[in-house]
């Protein structure tokens, strides 16, 4: 595949791709290099893309494996964050936290990171980035029943998740 047209092929992607990678590193900058890895390995391997129709499972799991590499690579280190309210800086922050800001609930944020990260991930391709349950498993490399069933565990944890915090707060169950 020459790369103009690999190019053509993957930019209406980047954007889900680029969420993608932000929803599992949390931090732009991390966030940043994922993406950017994983078009180099996409690019890279580009003549292994049989289907081009199926581009966009293809990158996400591209990201998603490179990120659980990472994940299993990664030895403790400590962070130090600077506060930078008041500043013309860019802020840093999670995914998210940017989310929140713009649309989703304090109670809708943390109930979707209390879940396990692939019921979480799952959750996210589903509701946020409206991936068929197909691109799913293509991304998330399972069979289409794992991802039916991460989605059907995922969405029953976030609902108990948001009723016990209603009941917390006094409200009805």
């Amino acid at each position: 595949m020459k790369p103009s047209d690999f190019a053509r092929l993957i930019e209406p992607h980047l954007p889900v791709l680029h969420r993608l990678a932000r929803r599992l590193c949390r931090t732009r900058s991390d966030a940043e290099d994922l993406a950017q890895e994983a078009l180099i390995r996409a690019f890279e391997r580009r003549g292994s893309l049989r289907e081009p129709e199926r581009i966009r499972g293809w990158i996400l799991a591209t990201v998603r494996n490179l990120h659980l590499n990472r994940v299993r690579d990664a030895r403790p280190h400590l962070l130090v964050l600077s506060d930078t309210r008041g500043t013309d800086e860019e802020p840093r922050g999670d995914l998210e936290r940017e989310l929140q800001d713009g649309a989703l609930s304090d109670e809708l944020l943390l109930a979707l990171r209390q879940l396990p990260e692939e019921q979480a991930t799952v959750l996210w391709l589903r509701s946020v980035e409206d991936l068929s349950y197909e691109e799913i498993a293509e991304a998330m490399e399972t069979p289409v029943g794992t991802v039916r069933s991460r989605l059907s565990r995922a969405r029953v944890a976030m609902i108990e998740a948001l009723e016990t915090k209603a009941v917390a707060a006094g409200g009805e169950r």
